[in-house]
């Protein structure tokens, strides 16, 4: 009878536990869950921030390519007044 009382207070330390750990681990796989939503939501926050930064330098590019065509455009008049002002020479000369 002795015998068959150590095994079931055995067997009941066991069940104890392995309650004790489904719990422990139960506890650790809901916080792990809750972290893994969070990242999740940080990463959703970063991909929209990213896009965003992505728009913006797109526009800067528009906007400095714009900017350096009438920069482009401004080069372009000088040069043909410069031209202008050669030929004057040249038909001065010419004379």
């Amino acid at each position: 009878m002795n015998l068959i009382a150590e095994r079931l207070q055995k067997l009941e330390e066991k069940i104890r536990q392995l309650t004790e750990d489904h719990h422990r681990i139960k506890t650790e796989n809901d916080s792990l869950t809750r972290q893994t939503g969070e990242q999740q939501q940080i990463i959703e926050q970063q991909k929209e921030e990213t896009e965003h930064l992505k728009k913006q330098v797109q526009a800067l590019m528009i906007a400095r390519s714009v900017e350096n065509n009438h920069e482009t455009d401004r080069v372009k008049s000088k040069i043909q007044d410069l031209v202008r002002e050669i030929d004057r020479c040249i038909e001065l000369l010419n004379k």
